[in-house]
């Protein structure tokens, strides 16, 4: 529980600070120097476990880990650029509520996993303020 914790707190932080970021310097530049931030600093924490790690039994871990890169660099990219032009109250919510949204509907079909009938209210209830914030962009209210 601790790593989710964790995970959620410097999510917030890098939400944050990618928008200010975003706003006080060139969009592209930032992305650029938070993927060579975000690419050394894991290597320079993997690097005394390396010898351990069997990387013929990983291939397939390694190629899509390979892909994932090239979509949070994509990714990054694309959301820098939305908190330079739009609030962080509008950005945040459509796509991080939409990616949990949509990322549970799809590991439902990819990896088998089941959703409850509590997780599916909550989904619905997602949903439906994922509509509702998005309207509130296309209105500008």
């Amino acid at each position: 529980m601790i790593y989710i914790i964790a995970a959620m707190l410097l999510y917030i932080a890098t939400t944050l600070l990618g928008a200010y970021a975003s706003r006080n310097a060139d969009s592209g530049l930032i992305t650029a120097i938070m993927n060579i931030v975000s690419a050394i600093l894991p290597i320079a924490i993997i690097i005394p476990y390396v010898s351990k790690i069997n990387l013929q039994d990983s291939k397939y871990g390694i190629i899509a880990a390979i892909f994932t890169g090239a979509s949070i660099a994509l990714f990054t990219l694309a959301i820098n650029k939305s908190y330079s032009v739009n609030k962080v109250g509008i950005v945040a919510p459509i796509v991080f509520g939409g990616a949990i949204f949509l990322s549970t509907l799809i590991s439902t079909v990819l990896f088998k996993e089941k959703v409850s009938l509590i997780q599916g209210f909550g989904l619905i209830l997602l949903g439906f303020g994922f509509v509702v914030v998005t309207y509130a962009r296309w209105v500008g209210k």
